[in-house]
C-alpha cells in the first residue's frame, strides 16, 4: 500500500464561524428586499403627477389648475408675480403685502397710476379729510398772512426802489466821470511834484557833499565821520535857508492879501462919497 500523507488540520475559532454566517444572512436578506421592490416597481402605474407636463391628461385636470399651469410655462422671462405685473401696467399686488400697502400716499400713487379701475382703490382718498383741511388753512394763514393784491404791492414798490437806487447810482457815476479828467490832471500834477521833489532833494544831497568835498580840499571817504559830521552841519544849515525861504514867501503872501484888501476897503470908501457929491 502507497503510504498516505495526512494534511495538517486548522481549527477555526467559534467567533469567525459566526461572523461568516451573520455576513451570509445579510448578504442574502438584501438580496431579497432587492428582489421584491422590483416586483413592485414592475406590477405599479405610475402616478399622473409624476408623468412629464406633456402626458398630463388634461380630461383630470380642472380648468383652473390647467390655467396656472398655462400662465406658468408662457413666464419665460422667470420675473416674481409682483415685476410681471408692472411690466403689463397692471397692480402689483392682489392683496396689501405691507403696511404701506395701506398707507394713503401708496392708494393715491396706485390711483394716479392704474387708474379707478385697474387700482381698485376708492377715488375719495384723494381729496383731504375735514381735518387736513383746517391743518392746511390754518398753516396757510400763518405762513402767508397778506393776501395776492398785498403782496402785490409790495413787489410793485420794491421794484420802484430798486430802479429808483439804480438812477441814483448811475447819475453819481457820471457825475464823477465828468470830474475824471480833473481827477487824473490833479492825480498826476502830484505824481510830478512828487518827482520834482524827489530830483530836488537828490540835487541838494549831492551838492552838499560836494561842497564837504571842496571844503576838505581832497577826496574823503563818506563813511569817514568827519565827512559825516559837516555833512550833517550843511544840511542844518541849508534846511535853515529852507524854512527861512518858504517864511519870507510866506510874507510876501500876506503881504500882498492885505495890499489887495486895502485897496478894496479904499474903493468901496470912494464909492459911496462920489454918490453924495452928485
Amino acid at each position: 500500500m502507497f503510504p498516505v500523507k495526512r494534511l495538517p488540520i486548522r481549527i477555526v475559532p467559534s467567533t469567525a464561524v459566526g461572523q461568516c454566517f451573520a455576513l451570509v444572512r445579510s448578504f442574502s436578506w438584501s438580496t431579497v428586499q432587492w428582489a421584491k421592490k422590483a416586483e413592485q416597481l414592475d406590477s405599479e402605474e405610475p402616478a399622473a403627477e409624476e408623468l412629464p407636463v406633456t402626458f398630463v391628461d388634461d380630461d383630470a385636470e380642472s380648468a383652473e389648475a390647467r390655467e396656472v399651469r398655462i400662465a406658468k410655462l408662457q413666464n419665460k422671462s422667470r420675473l416674481l408675480p409682483q415685476h410681471r405685473n408692472m411690466l403689463h401696467n397692471l397692480l402689483p399686488y392682489e392683496q396689501s403685502q405691507s403696511w404701506i400697502h395701506e398707507t394713503v400716499k401708496y392708494k393715491r400713487m396706485m390711483l394716479g397710476r392704474y387708474g379707478i379701475d385697474g387700482s381698485r382703490v376708492d377715488p375719495r382718498v384723494c381729496f383731504p379729510t375735514q381735518k387736513e383741511a383746517y391743518e392746511r388753512a390754518e398753516y396757510e394763514r400763518v405762513a402767508f398772512p397778506f393776501t395776492l393784491k398785498q403782496m402785490m404791492d409790495a413787489n410793485e414798490t420794491e421794484q420802484k426802489a430798486r430802479k429808483a437806487r439804480i438812477v441814483a447810482r448811475e447819475a453819481e457815476i457820471a457825475r464823477k466821470l465828468e470830474k475824471l479828467d480833473q481827477w487824473t490832471t490833479d492825480l498826476n500834477a502830484r505824481i510830478a511834484k512828487k518827482e520834482a521833489e524827489a530830483r530836488a532833494a537828490k540835487e541838494r544831497k549831492d551838492r552838499l557833499v560836494e561842497e564837504v568835498r571842496r571844503h576838505f580840499g581832497f577826496k574823503v571817504d563818506p563813511r569817514d565821520e568827519r565827512f559825516q559830521e559837516m555833512l550833517a552841519q550843511k544840511e542844518r544849515e541849508d534846511r535853515k535857508k529852507v524854512k527861512e525861504a518858504k517864511r519870507k514867501e510866506k510874507e510876501e503872501k500876506m503881504m500882498e492879501k492885505l495890499q489887495k484888501k486895502t485897496a478894496q476897503l479904499e474903493a468901496d470908501v470912494e464909492v459911496p462919497s462920489g454918490e453924495t457929491t452928485k
